[in-house]
């Protein structure tokens, strides 16, 4: 790892193929590359692996020459290149010399969840500590969405999707965060401290809610079932009644049934119409929203149903 109090120049220098896909450069090679522009560029027939293997040792002798936005430059070209602990380490250290400590911690996260097993604890802890140093000047993010596949943007810049298991690095100031998918979105205005750690949980919007229609439809078509039947059979007491003998004890209990069920039947359908109305409204108002990706249409069924003694219509609902 270069750092400015370590003029070792092949500390972190690539060692093995498994790293940047090249063999370790000989003496009398790496003296020679030193001696050579990066201007010179490299033979079209080269790898990407041994370009970038060339770019990081230029970088390090850029770096000892204390030459840091050049070195921070030749890092940057050998992590596009092909990505490595090393690589990321040494970019996010010169990172921090060149006041991106964003940046650099960042690529110093990657060094650290990337670390080899078998390296030298010191190189481990100066990672560490120069995350450290990155950490307490930018602030940090743990990003939660309620919907999986969400894109989040910070500042109008993508930096993912949801779920985000990466931590996020932001600089300080006011921050923008946003979520958004299938044409739903969120968003939440934040003023980030240095050195902050914070956890923000984005909710968004995914419809209306699927069991919630389907159970204030079944509830006010029952309602509206139970108001006919109490209407069907208040008009057969009407009509027993009718037929009694006048005066009748008979004819006063049928009457007074009657009564009864056709105040059942009005309260059934004023009921009834208050739940539905009250699901359509709900369904109408939220129905330009996302439906959850998850929620599955309901089938809904009404079925007439006469007996000897009633008649209405029997509701069902499947989810």
């Amino acid at each position: 790892m270069r750092k400015p109090s370590l003029r070792s120049p092949h500390l972190f220098l690539v060692c093995a193929t498994v790293l940047l896909g090249s063999s370790v450069a000989s003496a009398a090679g790496t003296a020679q590359l030193r001696s050579n522009s990066p201007a010179d560029g490299v033979p079209a027939s080269s790898s990407a692996g041994e370009r970038a293997a060339q770019l990081y040792r230029e970088g390090n002798r850029l770096y000892d020459q204390a030459r840091f936005v050049e070195a921070e430059a030749r890092y940057q070209a050998a992590w596009d290149l092909q990505r490595s602990f090393d690589v990321a380490g040494n970019l996010g250290n010169v990172e921090l010399e060149v006041n991106q400590p964003r940046d650099a911690a960042e690529h110093l996260t990657y060094a650290l969840e990337t670390f080899p097993l078998g390296e030298e604890a010191e190189k481990r802890t100066f990672l560490q500590k120069r995350l450290a140093e990155a950490k307490s000047q930018v602030g940090t993010l743990r990003i939660s969405v309620n919907v999986e596949e969400a894109e989040v943007l910070i500042d109008g810049k993508l930096v993912g999707r949801s779920p985000l298991e990466k931590l996020v690095f932001v600089d300080p100031g006011g921050r923008r965060i946003e979520a958004r998918h299938a044409g739903a979105r969120t968003s939440l205005s934040l003023l980030v401290a240095k050195g902050s750690d914070q956890s923000i949980a984005l909710s968004l919007d995914t419809g209306p809610s699927i069991p919630l229609v389907v159970a204030g439809g079944a509830v006010g078509l029952l309602g509206l079932a139970s108001g006919v039947t109490f209407a069907l059979l208040s008009t057969a007491k009407g009509e027993g009644a009718e037929a009694a003998v006048l005066g009748s004890p008979e004819r006063a209990d049928l009457r007074e049934s009657q009564t009864t069920l056709g105040n059942l039947a009005f309260w059934s359908f004023v009921g009834s119409g208050v739940v539905l109305a009250g699901t359509a409204v709900y369904a109408l108002t939220t129905s330009g929203r996302t439906p959850s990706p998850k929620a599955g249409l309901p089938g809904l069924r009404a079925v007439p149903l006469m007996t000897s003694e009633a008649a209405g219509l029997l509701v069902g609902a499947s989810f």
